[in-house]
């Protein structure tokens, strides 16, 4: 029995020193957690404060050009540079360096241009100069014998950040920059220490929460802005049937150069426009897991490249090489910090929409309503040693389909007219107005597109100014693009008639659409829907010379800027910096790539444009889900698009528009006329309102808040759903608010 009770005393004695080892572990991990909650919105005392404006506080920390923004009104604050609160301890070094460092770059030697060079781990001198609102850093790295100045300045609540192109030197003729990132962990967050969301210019937009993604992805968003260049790598590899049929779409090109990170539990963030160097720059938006377990955005642009240069004609052989000329622009990131009420992605886009009205980037147009119509005239199939024309719909034919709409109480309309010209859709590009005999011929053209402007009916002219038919251009092997490596740039249609198109060069596409532009405007006509140059830049080389995208975009938007003082024009997915030459917005996306990493998709850029210009959808009848494709418009505030042709879609079998299907008017008749119908009221009680709110009050359930009181709340919900004591039906929509 002793010792039974000895054991008994023993066991009780060892239980209690376990609970009160437990009790001092506990107290010593709040005593260690203490600080770093407090050290959470407080300063380290390694940095010192350099700037300010109103509204914020700019801290540097000279050693790793890391910088803290501070907000005083709340004491909230977004960090350039790793805490140490947050290192998981499982980073390599170079990774480490990485999210220390305010700048890094790649650095290219022979032809390899994978180093990373950075403010940690490579030797570098560092001589600042301050201002009264910031700073500027002169950087260089002995080793590599390259460097920069990197400029940031506080203006109200904008962070400005920015690398003058004069200021880039290179001094080793075998060691350049290839990439440069500024600052690429601002605003980062560790795993789901913080609750909110990265936003992503994919499509009408996107978000990615900020949640713990469990190492489910390796990869995150990196895409060009303006799309790929073209002009250094093949187009991607792409999935057909029988060669023939495209079986994946395309992701969606980013259009707009922004994105941005927000902590909604702290009302804290920004949104990112790349305001100079955007046009050979990349966003990369990359959730936790992906390498390391840090969310983090930034805009990462090139300044010089490798590629790959086949030896001979043959493509036996290839080699990789250097460009010879690094590009030569400004690097510049504004971030727009937001707060409050205003911390949220329609925050975002009414922000970057007041940066692109300020800065004139875009103008208010006529908004007002019109179902757009579109027709195809004609194509050409085989035939015997030649072609002959396959004729959709004719004026004769579109006089008669006009005369039912307007029967039926449709007001107005706005038609692109494809395949008009001479020689059909693909005889491009187009010299002179001149009409294919098949559907009527330039007289009768002409006229149609004056009578149906008396009934408010607006007919486009269709004019693809990049594409290159070298079936039926004499001369195109003087006019097109040539790749980098001197390769000509061929564009594989994987159709019957013609299985390839060129590109035409900038100089040549500006000449083409100058003799078009003066020949249709003899006409007394100047409706003209743009496509091609308006979505697509490249760099290229022409008689032993090598022009970057900034010589593209420059050209096109002359180009582009000439045409819209003679016309008016209308634009097929425009990319931003052609924003303000443009009447309408063609094929809006409604939504997103749909990336796995994507969480939410978001109408970000509706927001941005609703009310300035207005923005037509892609084609309904070639959607699988035409319900929801309606809930979508009304939620954003886009105008349908249909594309009819007067025959049936069969006849185009043999045809390079053979991929159409489901075209024929006489199908689409009744649903064209309820959805002008439909979204006509819809518009005339938002009529030029600007979208101000968007959010998600319940689960499938949207709002879009108009600044004239209007509030549309549309239910994807298979049942009612009733939010703010509005009752919204199973798959439906109601407008609510008085127009003021």
């Amino acid at each position: 029995m002793g010792k039974r009770r000895l054991g008994h005393f023993c066991c009780r004695f060892r239980l209690g020193v376990i609970k009160i080892a437990i009790s001092v572990c506990l107290f010593l991990g709040l005593l260690y957690l203490l600080p770093l909650a407090v050290w959470a919105n407080d300063i380290p005392l390694a940095y010192a404060k350099v700037a300010e404006s109103d509204s914020y506080e700019l801290y540097l920390y000279e050693e790793t050009m890391s910088v803290i923004l501070k907000n005083k009104a709340t004491g909230v604050i977004i960090r350039s540079a790793l805490a140490d609160a947050d290192d998981d301890g499982n980073n390599n070094r170079t990774w480490m360096a990485y999210m220390q460092s305010g700048l890094v770059l790649t650095a290219i030697q022979g032809t390899n241009d994978t180093y990373q060079v950075d403010l940690v781990s490579v030797p570098n001198t560092i001589q600042y100069t301050y201002a009264a609102n910031g700073f500027a850093a002169q950087i260089f790295f002995p080793e590599w014998q390259f460097g920069l100045t990197v400029h940031a300045a506080l203006e109200g609540d904008d962070f400005i950040v920015w690398v003058p192109d004069e200021s880039i030197v290179e001094k080793d003729g075998s060691r350049f920059i290839g990439t440069v990132s500024l600052f690429p962990f601002l605003g980062y967050t560790y795993l789901d220490a913080r609750q909110g969301y990265m936003f992503i210019p994919d499509g009408n937009g996107a978000l990615i929460y900020l949640d713990n993604k469990r190492k489910r992805y390796s990869t995150g968003f990196s895409q060009m802005i303006y799309g790929n260049d073209i002009g250094f790598t093949e187009s991607s590899s792409e999935s057909f049937l029988w060669d023939f049929y495209r079986m994946v779409d395309f992701p969606e090109s980013v259009v707009m150069p922004v994105f941005g990170m927000m902590h909604t539990d702290e009302q804290q963030g920004y949104v990112a426009i790349v305001e100079a160097g955007e046009k050979r720059a990349s966003i990369e938006v990359h959730p936790n897991g992906v390498m390391v377990d840090y969310n983090r955005c930034f805009a990462k642009f090139i300044v010089r490249r490798t590629y790959i240069q086949p030896l001979n004609n043959s493509n036996s052989g290839t080699m990789p090489l250097v460009e010879e000329s690094r590009s030569h622009s400004d690097l510049k990131l504004r971030y727009t910090l937001l707060s409050g009420e205003s911390a949220n992605y329609a925050g975002m886009a009414v922000a970057y929409r007041d940066y692109l009205l300020k800065n004139e980037w875009i103008a208010k147009k006529d908004t007002g309503y019109r179902t757009r119509v579109d027709f195809l005239g004609s194509d050409r199939e085989q035939f015997l040693t030649g072609t002959r024309a396959v004729a959709m719909t004719t004026t004769d034919h579109i006089r008669e389909i006009y005369e039912s709409f307007q029967a039926a109480g449709v007001d107005s309309l706005l038609t692109v007219y494809l395949g008009w010209q001479k020689g059909g859709l693909y005889r491009v590009p187009i010299h002179s107005y001149k009409a294919d005999r098949a559907i009527g011929g330039t007289g009768e053209l002409t006229k149609l597109i004056k009578d149906a402007a008396e009934n408010d009916y607006r007919i486009y002219l269709f004019n693809d100014a990049l594409l290159s038919n070298e079936k039926t251009n004499t001369g195109a092997a003087f006019n097109v693009v040539k790749r980098i490596n001197k390769r000509r740039l061929r564009v594989n249609t994987w159709q019957q008639v013609y299985r390839y198109f060129n590109y035409l060069l900038p100089e040549k596409t500006d000449q083409a659409l100058d003799k078009f532009s003066k020949s249709y405007l003899k006409s007394g006509n100047h409706n003209l829907a743009l496509a091609g140059i308006q979505e697509d830049l490249f760099s290229y080389s022409n008689s032993g010379q090598f022009y970057s995208r900034f010589d593209t975009a420059a050209s096109y938007q002359n180009t582009v800027s000439k045409l819209s003082d003679e016309m008016n024009l209308v634009m097929e997915r425009p990319f931003a910096y052609l924003w303000k030459h443009t009447d309408a917005y063609l094929g809006m996306p409604l939504s997103s790539s749909h990336y796995m990493y994507e969480d939410e998709s978001v109408p970000f850029m509706a927001i941005v444009l609703k009310g300035i210009i207005p923005m037509y959808s892609d084609y309904v009848n070639f959607e699988a889900n035409k319900h929801e494709f309606n809930l979508k418009m009304a939620e954003t505030g886009v105008y349908p698009s249909f594309y009819l042709t007067y025959k049936d879609s069969a006849e185009l079998i043999y045809t390079n528009s053979s991929q159409l299907f489901s075209t024929l008017v006489d199908t689409y008749r009744d649903t064209v006329i309820e959805y002008d119908r439909q979204f006509r009221a819809l518009a005339e009680k938002t009529k030029d309102a600007l979208i101000i709110g968007h959010e998600r009050p319940a689960e499938q359930v949207t709002l879009t808040v108009y600044d004239n009181g209007v509030r549309v709340y549309v239910n994807y919900n298979e049942t009612p759903v009733t939010v703010d004591g509005v009752t919204v039906g199973a798959l439906d929509y109601i407008v609510m608010g008085a127009v003021r």
